[in-house]
């Protein structure tokens, strides 16, 4: 499969490439040892090579030649067809195409073509690769989800989201939808709740129903990064709840480091300390304190405790 792909690779460079339509006897000649020896086996590769190639809408021309080559076909590109005209873009604004194809369309293979065609810096070669001093296209591989595009337009014409999360009917209004750590989110006015709220999408249930266009507006300041938290404990729907947990004299240091020096309510004599643990989301926070094995104990308050025991004794009677 590797050899295959590299062929294909420089096949098109080089029907791109060339002042003239190419034979096949030719191209296997430039292309050297890529195709089979045998000239029936070669063909039948060839063959295969085009219609792969063509069905990925690579348009590839061929004419029967005359003069010292007469009677046999000649291949190549026409660049004007395989590659978009100058779209007289800004350098800024092929920035904003770039990250937008890096953030919306969720294929790193589809959006490093695409920006090689669009908006590649000039220091790529024909092949997508980075260039000596050139930067390479932004792409990021990120999850296809089904409730995506129905979020967008949502978000785009300014409509409310209905969607099933958790068993129950949220009506959204979607402020701004964001990646963050490989997964999507979308935060926005929650109008059951009445304040701001952000749903992970992988785990809205069923379809997105997007509501009439133009029913609310982003406030001004919204920013849907500084709205959205960092740290995962606080991306929930419950209110804050400021749990004490013990950390061992060994992970002290670490946990200090990781929460703050803020977070540290209780140094002991024997190195170990106790921390605040501010949190709206349970199971994140159960499962940042699981990480800590023997390390940490969730120590108050009283319910959220009694959680923690509840579900690690769960998780052992299921062999989990």
């Amino acid at each position: 499969m590797t050899e295959a792909l590299e062929r294909l690779t420089n096949l098109v460079a080089l029907l791109l490439e060339t002042r003239r339509p190419l034979t096949l006897d030719e191209i296997n000649s430039e292309l050297a040892g890529q195709y089979p020896p045998a000239p029936e086996t070669r063909r039948r590769a060839f063959e295969r090579d085009k219609a792969v190639l063509r069905d990925e809408g690579i348009p590839i021309e061929q004419v029967v030649l005359s003069g010292d080559r007469a009677g046999a076909t000649g291949y190549w590109i026409e660049r004007e067809r395989f590659e978009l005209p100058d779209l007289g873009l800004t350098e800024e604004e092929k920035r904003a195409l770039q990250v937008a194809v890096a953030a919306v369309r969720i294929s790193a293979e589809w959006a490093g073509a695409a920006m090689q065609k669009v908006a590649a810096p000039a220091g790529d070669d024909a092949t997508g690769h980075e260039a000596a001093g050139g930067g390479g296209p932004l792409a990021a591989a990120l999850p296809s989800l089904d409730a995506l595009p129905a979020l967008f337009e949502a978000n785009t014409s300014r409509a409310p989201a209905q969607f099933d999360y958790r068993g129950r009917r949220r009506i959204l209004d979607p402020y701004g939808i964001l990646s963050r750590e490989g997964r999507w989110y979308v935060v926005g006015h929650d109008h059951e709740a009445r304040e701001l709220r952000t749903y992970r999408v992988d785990r809205i249930e069923g379809a997105v129903t997007v509501g009439v266009p133009g029913a609310f507006d982003v406030p001004d300041n919204f920013d849907p990064a500084s709205a959205f938290p960092a740290d995962a404990k606080l991306v929930g729907e419950g209110a804050l709840v400021d749990a004490r947990v013990w950390i061992s004299a060994a992970r002290a240091q670490a946990v200090t480091e990781e929460l703050g020096e803020a977070a540290v309510v209780e140094r002991r004599d024997d190195g170990s300390i106790v921390v605040s643990v501010p949190f709206a989301n349970a199971w994140a926070f159960r499962s940042w304190a699981l990480g800590l094995l023997d390390d940490a104990e969730v120590l108050a308050p009283p319910e959220v405790r009694a959680e923690t025991a509840a579900w690690l004794a769960a998780i052992a009677g299921n062999g989990g």
